[in-house]
């Protein structure tokens, strides 16, 4: 497939901070992307089972269903789909646990857009390698 026919990639933005949520999107859509959005683990599951995104970002602190074990399920689903945990929590013990379960990488906030783009990239190339089909 041509880069010209190539839909662009969509990412699943997981966070129940909607001022975050609005940003990333505005942040991704002018970038390219298309950008859906969850505000619980529970819908994001929902999304990931019935129309699976290309990349998730994924907060780890929400009501409810934490991002643990949102990325748990998300991997249960679809283990080549690549997570990225975004959150404010910057203890070295959560980034081995979530990279342990699957998770790509984890970015911590506050974060400059550039590396949040950066991983985002590096994300979907690794997902497009695995899946065996670099264009």
């Amino acid at each position: 497939m041509s880069s010209l026919t190539r839909k662009p990639a969509r990412i699943l933005v997981v966070d129940d901070d909607e001022s975050v949520v609005h940003l990333m999107q505005e942040y991704f859509v002018r970038a390219g992307y298309r950008v859906d959005f969850a505000q619980h683990g529970g819908d994001a599951l929902t999304l990931v089972q019935h129309d699976p995104p290309d990349v998730v970002l994924l907060d780890i602190t929400m009501p409810g269903m934490n991002g643990v074990e949102v990325l748990e399920r998300i991997v249960a689903l679809h283990a080549a789909l690549p997570v990225i945990i975004v959150t404010a929590r910057s203890d070295q013990a959560l980034a081995q646990q979530t990279r342990a379960l699957g998770a790509f990488e984890l970015v911590t906030k506050p974060f400059e857009f550039s590396h949040l783009a950066h991983v985002v990239t590096a994300a979907l190339t690794r997902s497009e390698e695995d899946r065996g089909g670099a264009g």
